[in-house]
């Protein structure tokens, strides 16, 4: 019989066993125990990880991916992972022993817990095509982790996922090259539509200033044409109201030469009136001396005629009977008296 002492770690979960049953367990226990008839079962009270790649996953377009992650996950059941996996506890120098058989308990759920994302995982990329499938890291994590926490399997070994990483998704080589091909061809092509599109943008900028320009023209056009409307219905304004003026000037022309008309014929008949009466007064005069003797109207004339005008009268009378006389002397006193004013 080998009575020995023992002290672990907080960060380990104890259970000492003894005759098939377990005395004593908790985080960190420390005891004496008997090696002949006591046994010591040790857990990790700590998370752990689980590293995986899964090669040659085939999408829906039986292409093949490579997936590189991690599962981050703890014993949540003790007493259930103390039976599914070997977590005893060997006494040993330096506990080599005991880190053996540790590392090969975590060994054993890393392939459990693998196992699982794997059978997921190719599930998942089943229905992708390989385009899709290298861009759904997180889409896949996401996945992973909440069908791995309602999984039962992971209960029934006594483990509880934490989360789920995915560090890549990744073709293989060929597939690369292609992929790589077509999105060169792909961004090629995007800067092509790019280009288009400038250019169209171009275009389409040059027709709306062309557009611009048009219906600007036209707009000028068409104020100038409402200008010359607008003028030449004023100039038929003017034109009327001057044919109006022009009318009315006509009509008061025209009413004036009618006044005018009825004026010289009223001084036309006005004269021929005192015409008519200057000659009845001849008549009248004419009619009184109808029967007086000439020489007594002559005499009456005379006595009214001063010297000079009696001279020309008798001058007239001897020129009247010229071809009776013989010789007629004037002298020049008579001649300059005659002539005088």
């Amino acid at each position: 019989m080998a009575i020995k002492y023992k002290k672990f770690t907080p960060t380990q979960y104890v259970m000492k066993v003894k005759n098939g049953r377990v005395t004593a367990q908790g985080l960190g226990l420390s005891f004496l125990y008997d090696t002949m008839k006591s046994g010591i079962l040790v857990l990790p009270a700590t998370s752990l990880d689980s590293p995986f790649i899964f090669n040659d996953i085939m999408t829906a377009d039986f292409q093949s991916v490579n997936i590189q992650g991690d599962i981050a996950y703890i014993i949540s059941n003790y007493e259930r992972a103390a039976k599914v996996f070997d977590f005893s506890y060997k006494d040993s120098p330096k506990d080599r022993d005991f880190e053996l058989t540790q590392a090969a308990a975590k060994v054993y759920m890393t392939k459990r817990i693998t196992n699982m994302a794997n059978i997921l995982a190719a599930k998942f990329m089943a229905g992708k095509d390989i385009r899709q499938a290298v861009k759904s890291a997180e889409e896949l994590a996401a996945y992973l982790s909440k069908n791995m926490e309602n999984d039962e399997t992971a209960a029934k070994y006594g483990l509880e996922i934490i989360s789920v990483s995915i560090l890549s998704i990744s073709a293989s080589a060929e597939t690369r090259r292609a992929l790589e091909a077509s999105a060169r061809e792909e961004i090629l092509k995007q800067q092509d539509d790019a280009i288009y599109k400038r250019r169209n943008s171009a275009i389409e900028q040059e027709r709306l200033v062309k557009e611009n320009e048009l219906n600007t023209e036209i707009k000028i056009a068409e104020k100038e044409k409402q200008k010359r409307e607008k003028e030449m219905e004023t100039k038929y304004l003017v034109q009327e109201k001057q044919s109006e003026l022009d009318s009315i000037k006509m009509n008061n022309d025209i009413t004036l030469e009618k006044r005018r008309a009825e004026l010289v014929d009223m001084e036309t008949e006005n004269e021929r009136k005192r015409s008519d009466a200057k000659a009845y007064d001849s008549e009248v005069l004419l009619n009184a001396f109808k029967n007086v003797d000439a020489e007594l109207i002559k005499a009456l004339v005379l006595t009214g005629m001063d010297s000079k005008a009696l001279i020309a009268k008798a001058f007239v009378e001897i020129g009247d009977k010229a071809d009776k006389i013989g010789t007629l002397s004037i002298s020049p006193d008579l001649l300059e008296t005659l002539t005088e004013k």
